[in-house]
């Protein structure tokens, strides 16, 4: 039965929590670029051009090592959607423990197999460093970095409780206030002048205040003060594990998809195609990032919808889903058309003109991937899984194949994001919409 309009627990109240989400995340993200925009010159003022190199290098380590949980926040956020949406706090509080509890799990063979790596490893010249001081500080430096690494994962519960409890605006707020703290930090750092390795370890252990931070605000916002942190029994920590698992593939092949372009690219037609799909990607990227703010907090909806058995509001929020992708496909329309003008601004007419002449391959592409991950977060929000992981990881692998087989016969770079595009969408697509519509012909989800 469907929840009526005025019901607390029904469409009214989550209609209300994403336009929330949204508003607050469009705000941490904007206060979040301004604070980047500021913290660049002071750390390389900081740090000097080589020793900011290094620094980079790591934080991107540091974000790529965040994602790989396999599948783990994605199986957490809906069992504890699953559990708000049937009324139940405490298994909503036990699978979040579980969950946590779990990601902290993956913290130890991180350490276990990455400190003597960091310690004992020649990074100076792996990295090509001169300078004598940073050869000797840059293994600490990367031992500090996975510490602070292994220390957030488990805290990467936060924003999955926040989407499930429909209260992310309240994880934005912590990220604003991370992004400011970590540039206070970065500004405390240059006026004294601390060294490579002080200089992470400030940085670095920010995030895990972060979320150490919004777990106790949720920890309380939702009345669990009091409660001990018990798991989820035998049988519901099972379906939690393989719902994890059955998501982990297609996710890293999603990640792998978005990654590879610039690797065939470059294969293909040389580095600076390579470079002008990174700029294209750059100037793309406030358009796929509003439909991800749009889709995140959707998502765990439509499990709590669909544990209510709210058909109407799942369907009601597919259709809001595609609107707001179609508009994301527009405005890459739009950005694509004026590439050259805004580019020639931002970085010089010959980088403009270099990159204005993949455009349209670019933003085809863009286009495919926002189409693409409307069906992810929507089929894993009704709990359609095994057609997901299925279709998902097959249709990723003929893409990543298909561009550097383009690339092999020389068919330069749009031919190569042509094949990929046209591997990815004539491979799974088909099949996820399939999935997609019998869902909602149904009314039901959970065909795991």
């Amino acid at each position: 039965m469907s929840a009526r309009p005025d019901d607390p627990t029904g469409p009214a109240r989550r209609d209300r929590a994403v336009r929330l989400t949204v508003a607050a995340s469009v705000g941490a993200k904007t206060l979040s670029v301004i604070c980047t925009l500021v913290q660049v010159p002071l750390a390389l003022r900081c740090l000097g051009p080589e020793a900011f190199g290094v620094w980079v290098a790591l934080a991107a380590g540091t974000v790529a090592v965040n994602f790989v949980d396999l599948g783990l926040g994605v199986g957490m956020q809906r069992a504890m959607a699953d559990a708000l949406g049937r009324n139940d706090p405490d298994r909503m509080r036990r699978a979040f423990c579980t969950g946590a509890l779990a990601l902290g799990g993956l913290a130890l063979p991180l350490l276990v197999l990455g400190l003597p790596v960091a310690f004992f490893f020649n990074w100076a010249d792996a990295l090509k460093i001169h300078g004598a001081g940073l050869r000797a500080d840059v293994g600490l430096a990367v031992a500090v970095t996975l510490v602070a690494a292994a220390l957030a994962l488990p805290l990467n519960a936060a924003p999955r409780l926040a989407a499930a409890a429909q209260c992310g605006w309240l994880q934005a707020i912590w990220i604003a206030a991370g992004s400011v703290v970590t540039l206070a930090a970065t500004a405390w750092a240059a006026h004294a002048q601390w060294g490579l390795v002080a200089f992470v370890a400030a940085t670095a252990l920010v995030p895990t205040l972060q979320g150490l931070g919004a777990t106790v605000h949720l920890w309380c916002r939702l009345g669990w003060a009091g409660h001990s942190a018990d798991l989820l029994p035998r049988g519901a920590r099972r379906i939690l594990f393989n719902e994890s698992f059955l998501f982990a593939a297609p996710q890293f092949g999603f990640a792998v998809v978005q990654a590879v372009p610039p690797l065939a690219l470059a294969a293909a037609a040389g580095p600076g195609a390579a470079g002008a799909f990174n700029l294209l990607q750059r100037l793309f990227s406030p358009v796929t990032q509003g439909q991800i703010f749009w889709l995140t907090p959707v998502s765990a909806a439509w499990t709590e919808a669909t544990a209510r058995g709210d058909g109407v509001w799942v369907r009601r929020a597919w259709m809001r889903a595609w609107l707001v992708t179609a508009s994301c496909g527009g405005a890459l329309a739009l950005l694509a058309f004026f590439s050259r003008e805004l580019l020639g601004v931002w970085v010089g007419r010959d980088a403009a003109d270099t990159a204005a002449a993949l455009a349209w391959p670019a933003g085809a592409w863009a286009g495919l991937l926002a189409i693409w991950q409307l069906f992810v977060y929507f089929l894993t929000g009704i709990g359609r899984l095994r057609e997901l992981a299925a279709w998902g990881t097959i249709a990723t692998a003929i893409a990543v194949a298909a561009m550097f087989a383009a690339g092999r016969f020389g068919w330069g770079a749009t031919g190569v994001l042509a094949a990929g595009g046209a591997a990815l969408a004539l491979g799974g697509l088909p099949s996820l919409t399939t999935a997609a519509t019998r869902a909602l012909r149904d009314g039901r989800g959970d065909a795991r």
